[in-house]
């Protein structure tokens, strides 16, 4: 470890790095509690969705707790972890972009079941309405949650198949998807007078 690089609460972190590589939980909560503000907000600056950085915060963490053996005391830990995160940020905006290519434009089958015979105009009218309606509660959603909502409900995938398709943990998937079913239920039972305006 490189001493003239380090200053006293440095060598103290690289001193809980190494130990966390020997499987230390304490000096890994030690170093979570100091350094996850500044790796929030590391990542907050690049990604701007919170979702997504809560989601790629914790994949850092979870790579230092997998991967401390790397670090060499080289570079001050704030230094290592900042570049853990660059790196997991990176990865997702670059599968966020492939997504974007691939993604073709869903429809909400649950709204169009609901869609009224064409032979009546005014059922038809309402129900077009309420597919808008529903589309604007989509539109509202943070984009990581839009996509797990439209996989797992549109294209009935699995929440495996979606961590998958999406490479993140198949946790996030669920948060994500409780998270937007939550905030769907709150813009859906608003009147839709209060919306409009």
């Amino acid at each position: 470890m490189d001493e003239s690089v380090l200053d006293v609460s440095d060598a103290e972190d690289a001193a809980r790095i190494q130990r966390v590589a020997r499987g230390d939980l304490e000096a890994f909560r030690a170093l979570f509690a100091r350094y996850y503000p500044r790796v929030y907000a590391f990542v907050r600056r690049r990604l701007r969705d919170p979702g997504q950085t809560e989601d790629i915060v914790a994949e850092v963490f979870f790579e230092l707790w997998r991967s401390a053996g790397r670090y060499r005391g080289q570079a001050r830990p704030s230094t290592f972890l900042c570049g853990i995160a660059h790196f997991k940020c990176l990865s997702a905006i670059r599968a966020e972009r492939r997504h974007k290519r691939a993604n073709v434009t869903s429809i909400d089958t649950g709204a169009l079941v609901r869609v009224a015979d064409p032979s009546n105009a005014a059922a038809e009218l309402e129900s077009r309405d309420e597919v808008r309606h529903v589309r604007r509660a989509l539109d509202q959603l943070p984009e990581g949650h839009r996509k797990v909502v439209e996989l797992a409900f549109v294209d009935g995938l699995a929440y495996a198949e979606i961590a998958d398709r999406l490479g993140v943990a198949e946790g996030t998937v669920k948060t994500r998807v409780a998270r937007a079913r939550a905030q769907l239920r709150r813009v859906l039972s608003r009147p839709r007078s209060l919306e409009d305006s």
